[in-house]
């Protein structure tokens, strides 16, 4: 039996210093070593306890292993000197894996805020549609029983690698939707206590809800 999961994920903006214009030969994903081990330098300058990435080689992180303290810096460095009231949410969305494997990753430009677009899922009818921010985007639709998710664009390519259709059971992704529903009003709360810092009450609704919940 197939397991569903949406998994929220993030990337962690750093700030940029002489050494950080030493890369490493290559892709990520054909020199994952020496990138990974660039990354994890690069964020040991700017958190104090980040947990590895999602995979070698792709640098998005595990929203709820993030601890408070590394939440309110990866806030500071992502609004800058931007009016948090017109900042975006935070980088990143949801992978959805199957059996523990990863089939569809968040794309170049994502946004936790695309769960607005994903609750469109919860209607039996929904019409087809892309993620506005990320880019490639894919199109998700529904058939019988069926979501069926295209990762095919003529001008980009899904990273890392993807299977042109993932094909999944709708009654266990909408129910493994629910669940990340949860999760996230649960995990809300704790983002919240950072609030006061930023100068307004409800801090998740602009950074991971996109101003709507």
């Amino acid at each position: 039996m197939n397991e569903i999961k949406f998994i929220p994920l993030i990337e962690l903006a750093t700030k940029k210093d002489a050494e950080s214009k030493i890369v490493p030969t290559g892709t990520s994903l054909d020199n994952p070593i020496e990138w990974d081990l660039y990354h994890e330098n690069e964020l040991a300058k700017n958190y104090e306890n980040i947990p590895k990435p999602i995979s070698s080689g792709i640098y998005q992180y595990r929203l709820f292993d993030i601890e408070i303290e590394d939440l309110e810096r990866t806030i500071k460095l992502h609004i800058g000197d931007t009016d948090l009231s017109e900042s975006c949410s935070l980088f990143g969305g949801y992978a959805i894996s199957i059996n523990d494997r990863i089939e569809l990753y968040p794309q170049c430009c994502g946004l936790l805020e695309e769960i607005q677009q994903w609750k469109k899922i919860l209607n039996e009818d929904f019409e087809d549609f892309y993620l506005l921010e990320c880019h490639p985007s894919p199109l998700i639709t529904k058939k019988g029983n069926q979501i069926r998710i295209y990762c095919k664009d003529d001008d980009e390519t899904f990273f890392p690698p993807t299977k042109e259709i993932i094909e999944l059971d709708y009654q266990k992704t909408k129910s493994a939707f629910l669940k990340l529903l949860a999760d996230l009003n649960e995990f809300s709360i704790k983002f919240n206590k950072l609030s006061d810092n930023f100068g307004t009450k409800n801090i998740d609704k602009i950074l991971i809800w996109g101003s709507e919940i």
